[in-house]
């Protein structure tokens, strides 16, 4: 089955300029050169998303010891974010799309027509969308799914590396 936002594979993540939890403006210039998985959840603190958040903290060292970046992202304020991230002591960015600008230049699919989308990117280091995974109830499958592709796709740069 592919995934609902597969359209968006082998397109340039778009320019976007969000705050953080912390206040601090997060641009399209951060994730420039380096591996990033960004994923997108209805909201803080209800069941779904919070196991979803958890699960990426749980496994937040992987990205890290890789320098991949992550953040988190949903239409919550920054004071929301700023105590959801507290209360579950997630170490990563989470980011507020209040406006949902950067949902909307994705094109982002409402789930069940209301919900905002629970979907993760994967994104290159030259700024390319090149993995999507889309479940709305799958939670805790986006941190395996982008963990796995990261490490097959860098898998495969280092032996074509290798055998040139």
């Amino acid at each position: 089955m592919s995934d609902s936002h597969a359209y968006l594979l082998d397109t340039k993540f778009p320019d976007f300029s969000i705050y953080d939890d912390e206040g601090v403006l997060v641009t399209n210039n951060e994730i420039q050169q380096k591996w990033t998985v960004m994923f997108f959840y209805p909201k803080d603190d209800s069941p779904g998303c919070t196991l979803q958040s958890c699960s990426f903290r749980d496994r937040y060292e992987e990205f890290y010891k890789d320098g991949i970046l992550l953040y988190g992202v949903s239409s919550d304020s920054i004071a929301s974010h700023k105590r959801f991230k507290k209360k579950y002591n997630l170490q990563y960015s989470l980011l507020s799309d209040k406006e949902s600008r950067v949902s909307k230049a994705l094109k982002l699919k409402k789930n069940f027509g209301m919900l905002n989308a629970r979907v993760t990117f994967v994104i290159n280091p030259k700024g390319v969308i090149v993995y999507t995974h889309t479940s709305q109830l799958g939670v805790t499958g986006h941190v395996n799914k982008a963990l796995k592709v990261i490490k097959t796709i860098s898998a495969a740069s280092e032996n074509q590396l290798s055998s040139t």
